[in-house]
């Protein structure tokens, strides 16, 4: 049987439609909105001129609209920002997974623009969660989408390499390092010992690295404890990168809410995109 070419298009729809179905498999647990902000930085990117300032105001206008499924933590966040047009000072507890996902549509758009990818995941992380454990998880899940929507699924080295690059917390390089030699039972995203981003982090980029089968890692995820509905959202985005749409069960895509507009997300994002067969 002739194997089945995957392209950027396939993957990139793979993408977007597995950050929500990852999270109705989970649920929904408090993923709605976060799909929501996620879309949001999709629209931002597809300006002539991307710009922070304007996608915290989409941001803004969303919460205001209607600011359902996202944490106290992100809510505070963007009251902050409508109120001083400036984020909040770091703080104890700012650290949590969900920013991970509203960043991802950043991978889609610069896979070959791999300063640009950091600087850009990094700091619209820092607009509403200052903590660095939480942008440099964002950053690491981030580096390793833009490698699978290339088709190139050793990713790993090249989220060492950008994490050592720019000096990210110890703990969350270590966690990525050790990922090719554990199995699943060693990572527990249910016990997040080097909080929940990190967490987070670890668990999904395991599973794009080590399961073959896409249905088989969502559903790992998905019966998870602690940020189930997170992590089971970025895990099937990076394994719909990495496999393309196909991948996902039909199933799981009957009755998605946007399938279309994720769709239509994906496939402009990508027109640029050049990846190998």
């Amino acid at each position: 049987m002739a194997r089945q070419v995957v392209t950027g298009a396939d993957r990139a729809r793979g993408g977007l439609l597995g950050l929500a179905v990852g999270a109705k498999l989970a649920g929904g647990t408090g993923l709605g909105g976060e799909l929501a902000l996620a879309c949001c930085v999709a629209e931002e990117l597809l300006e002539a001129a991307p710009d922070f300032h304007r996608l915290a105001g989409r941001w803004i206008a969303w919460w205001r609209q209607d600011g359902t499924g996202i944490s106290p933590r992100t809510a505070m966040a963007l009251d902050h920002l409508a109120r001083f047009d400036a984020p909040a000072a770091p703080g104890p507890g700012t650290g949590e997974g969900a920013p991970l996902v509203r960043v991802f549509p950043m991978a889609l758009a610069m896979p070959a623009q791999p300063r640009n990818l950091i600087s850009g995941t990094y700091h619209a992380v820092m607009l509403t969660h200052p903590d660095a454990h939480t942008a440099w998880s964002a950053v690491a899940v981030n580096v390793a989408a833009a490698r699978l929507i290339q088709g190139r699924r050793d990713f790993i080295p090249d989220v060492i390499e950008a994490l050592v690059a720019n000096d990210a917390p110890t703990e969350l390089l270590s966690a990525v390092r050790r990922l090719p030699f554990v199995g699943r039972d060693e990572v527990r995203p249910d016990r997040p010992v080097e909080g929940p981003a990190v967490a987070t982090a670890s668990a999904v980029l395991w599973v794009a690295h080590q399961e073959p089968v896409l249905e088989r890692g969502v559903r790992w995820l998905a019966d998870g404890s602690g940020e189930a509905g997170i992590n089971a959202a970025l895990g099937c985005a990076l394994m719909g990168l990495r496999d393309g749409e196909q991948a996902i069960p039909d199933a799981w895509l009957v009755g998605l809410p946007e399938a279309d507009r994720l769709r239509d997300l994906a496939k402009r994002l990508s027109r640029a995109l050049v990846v190998p067969a």
